[in-house]
């Protein structure tokens, strides 16, 4: 897939791709306006909506009903020598009456994200200029 990035007004920047956009901006101590979400939150926020997407999923072809699933994620640094080592925790709440018998099914699930296994795979990265 490509991506294609358009510089707007201020700090925002525009990315372009298939029939989507996406905006983000910077924070206002980083020149920006707050108005969108910075590139790295959109990063971390990738993970546990990836997850959800697997956790609705197994449900939906139990017929089990997603109401009352909580998912969150905490970032946390965890080197204070490296501000990059972080490790990212999701969390899933159940109400109580989700049936015992699927809970790990479910945990297998969401850890088949193809977020978090792009990032345990430890892509390459390049950088060009054309």
């Amino acid at each position: 897939m490509k991506i294609d990035i358009t510089m707007l007004e201020g700090q925002q920047l525009k990315a372009s791709f298939g029939k989507h956009e996406i905006i983000s901006d910077q924070s206002v101590n980083a020149g920006g306006k707050e108005e969108y979400p910075e590139p790295f939150d959109y990063f971390l926020a990738s993970m546990p909506l990836c997850a959800a997407f697997y956790i609705r999923k197994f449900c939906e072809s139990r017929d089990i009903s997603t109401e009352g699933i909580k998912i969150s994620q905490e970032n946390e640094n965890i080197d204070p020598e490296n501000k990059y080592k972080k490790k990212l925790t999701v969390s899933i709440e159940l109400p109580d009456d989700f049936p015992q018998k699927y809970k790990k099914a479910l945990l297998a699930a969401a850890n088949t994200c193809t977020v978090k296994k792009v990032i345990q795979a430890a892509p390459e990265f390049e950088v060009n200029l054309v």
